[in-house]
């Protein structure tokens, strides 16, 4: 090679470089100022991001409604098919007429459901609750009397007159806080009354128009679930595609079995409870108030991992201790057995023992949870977590795996679950850079190349 054309190579190579180093220079500069920026106008990209979220809250709504239904609709299209599809001619006009009715008998389902609900429970509730607020003032001056007299314990014992004497300082403490200080927040209750029936309104809304799309999403389920199949086979190579496509199904287990186990064991924790204070109200030694109200506040509040529980224990045992404080040991007792048996033997069978986090993640998930989406982040936030920890597991597993670490960290060497097209000869498992980082290089090299042209172009013409 020439002298003159291996300095022109090397000129060229360095300036290649330098050109490459500015580029990312700039990038990094530009990216930083980018964030300066989003810092500084935080409130105002958050305020637009969740105006976007207020307007569709109803599609939110449906794809929760019909990812919470699904089992409905499957237990219809399964039936139907049965019983309409082996009669059929045209058997696939017929599947795709009874999918259509599935999804249709799903929402008529579920309507008549939350009717029944609706029918059985909020007159129960709202006798209790009008029970409650009559009798509450005659039923504080009996618990006062009660705690100035005998006392709830035995007073001739050391702890009995220190209970006794606790008792009454906390009952004085709700009474002056009923009497004296409560009235005078009247406008605030007014403003809260007025907040929770615009909330109410709201989530009627979002029902109904959530019901209505719900429909049309189990409709159109087949046909995108196939879409965002397509958009994540042409976005990444085959093999990783199918282990997003595999850590999200994993997930999804995990997700479904927390979300949809977890109200059926609430669901049949509250009626239990009814049961057991119904059966238990017919002995002559037992007295339990509003067997209805309190199965429901124990069946609700068992949603919410660790402390649900806890919360609706001491909830009802409140409102026994206003109406008959003589049941308040009795129910306590109930409760603790009621509640170490879901724990011990339906919890795991309905929920199927364990979402995959240890405690720790647990109650994390629900601070972190409550701290961002409120009540409904009790719910929603262990399930979210083990979605997510799901997902980042598989991902640390290939990542141990590719460095030879396996053993160490008692994973599997090798995926068996991995199809056997995604051998180590296959260009796509084999390929190390993403697209965008290739059409990027691509883009710098054919940019330095024109502008390296350019600068010998105009050193020729001098």
């Amino acid at each position: 090679m020439p002298e003159n054309e291996r300095e022109e190579s090397s000129g060229k190579s360095a300036f290649m470089e330098q050109f490459s180093r500015f580029v990312w220079t700039f990038l990094i500069i530009a990216a930083a100022i980018l964030f300066y920026y989003l810092i500084q106008y935080l409130g105002n990209i958050s305020g637009f991001f969740l105006n976007i979220l207020k307007g569709i809250s109803p599609v939110i709504w449906g794809l929760i409604l019909a990812y919470l239904l699904e089992p409905i609709a499957s237990f219809w299209e399964r039936n139907l098919r049965q019983w309409r599809l082996p009669k059929s001619k045209d058997k696939q006009k017929t599947a795709k007429n009874l999918h259509v009715a599935s999804a249709i008998l799903m929402v008529i389902s579920a309507i008549v459901i939350i009717a029944l609900l609706l029918l059985l429970i909020v007159p129960q509730i709202t006798s209790s609750v009008q029970g409650i607020i009559q009798a509450l003032p005659s039923q504080m001056e009996n618990l006062a009397e009660t705690l100035r007299t005998r006392g709830l314990f035995d007073n001739n014992t050391t702890f009995g007159k220190y209970a006794n004497d606790a008792a009454l300082k906390i009952f004085q403490s709700a009474e002056k806080w009923l009497m004296s200080d409560l009235p005078s927040q009247a406008n605030h209750i007014i403003n809260y009354f007025y907040t929770i029936g615009k909330s109410v309104f709201s989530v009627i809304y979002n029902l109904v128009i959530g019901l209505i799309l719900s429909m049309y999403i189990t409709i159109d389920k087949e046909k995108l679930q196939r879409q965002v199949k397509k958009i994540t086979y042409s976005i990444f190579s085959k093999e990783t595609a199918f282990k997003m496509r595999r850590a999200l199904g994993r997930g999804n287990s995990k997700f479904s079995a927390a979300i949809r186990g977890k109200m059926v064991d609430s669901m049949l924790i509250g009626i239990i409870c009814f049961c057991l204070l119904t059966i238990l109200n017919l002995l002559s030694w037992f007295n339990f108030p509003y067997p209805v109200l309190l199965a429901v506040i124990v069946g609700v509040t068992n949603v919410v991992p660790f402390f649900g529980p806890i919360v609706g224990g001491v909830i009802t045992a409140v409102l026994v201790l206003f109406d008959n404080p003589r049941m308040v040991i009795p129910y306590a007792v109930l409760i603790v057995v009621l509640q170490q048996f879901d724990a011990n033997y339906l919890d795991p069978r309905m929920v199927g023992g364990s979402i995959g986090l240890r405690p720790f993640w647990s109650i994390t998930a629900v601070l972190l949870g409550s701290s961002i989406l409120g009540v409904p982040g009790f719910i929603l936030g262990p399930p979210v977590v083990a979605f997510v920890y799901e997902i980042v597991r598989e991902w640390t597993d290939d990542k141990v795996r590719s460095k030879g670490m396996a053993e160490e960290f008692g994973i599997d060497p090798v995926d068996s679950s991995l199809p056997n097209e995604f051998s180590p000869n296959d260009p796509y498992s084999t390929e190390k850079q993403n697209r965008l980082e290739k059409k990027l290089k691509n883009a710098i090299k054919n940019a330095g190349n024109a502008i390296s042209g350019l600068i010998q172009k105009i050193n020729q013409k001098k």
